[in-house]
């Protein structure tokens, strides 16, 4: 019997495109190694392409800026790809963050139903609680893991085992939700969850990785998936 939901936050409750075209609207972006005569116009479109189809890499926002320096959009000999995240991203997503409009009413109606509710995300502590608080989203979860905070980060099974302990359930007991084939999917499945993959991207790098028998495009699909298992 499933007892708790567990979520992933980037592309699952926090949407990372409406995020990047704000950052591209409102923000500074004079950090930014553009090349000459790159519009931000072009510049917003290629990253959201290049976030879609890099983003599930090993270390990816390494590849993100590889590929926009392949496409002409970024040039490398400004900063360095170890500073690209640090230098370019992290500062605005202090600034700028935007939810699913969907993020909360759904997460209420599981709770509703009587689901402890959990959050496991990749980085370090004080960005991910920014993009949290920014968003309405801190308060919403029994638990929070961010994986600065225990010294171990998807896909190791750590994060999902310590959840687990904090909510005192057995893994079996728990849905893992999340978008990324290798960090959410097959970590949550080896630590014991059942995982749920949600499409936000639709792409899948990892032919060697199961596909869950529980798909969805959003997480408002959740309370309707649960109801019929």
């Amino acid at each position: 019997m499933i007892k708790a939901i567990v979520f992933d936050l980037d592309h699952t409750l926090f949407d990372r495109y409406a995020t990047f075209r704000k950052i591209f609207e409102e923000c500074d972006l004079s950090a930014w190694p553009f090349c000459d005569g790159v519009t931000r116009e072009q510049a917003l479109e290629a990253l959201i392409y290049t976030d879609r189809h890099y983003i599930h890499n090993l270390k990816p926002w390494h590849a993100v800026f590889e590929q926009l320096v392949k496409q002409g959009i970024l040039r490398d000999d400004v900063i360095s790809i170890d500073d690209f995240y640090k230098v370019c991203i992290a500062p605005t997503y202090k600034q700028v963050a935007v939810p699913y409009d969907f993020a909360i009413p759904t997460l209420d109606t599981l709770r509703k139903m009587g689901f402890k509710l959990g959050l496991i995300t990749n980085g370090q502590h004080e960005l991910q609680y920014a993009k949290l608080n920014r968003v309405g989203l801190a308060d919403k979860f029994d638990e929070i893991i961010v994986s600065g905070d225990v010294g171990a980060q998807k896909p190791s099974t750590i994060p999902y085992e310590i959840m687990a302990q904090r909510l005192g359930l057995y893994p079996s007991e728990m849905l893992y939700v999340g978008d990324n084939p290798q960090n959410d999917v097959d970590a949550s499945r080896k630590a014991g969850y059942t995982p749920v993959w949600v499409r936000t991207t639709g792409t899948w790098i990892f032919p060697e990785i199961e596909k869950p028998e529980l798909q969805i495009d959003t997480v408002a699909e959740l309370p309707e998936l649960i109801s019929n298992l």
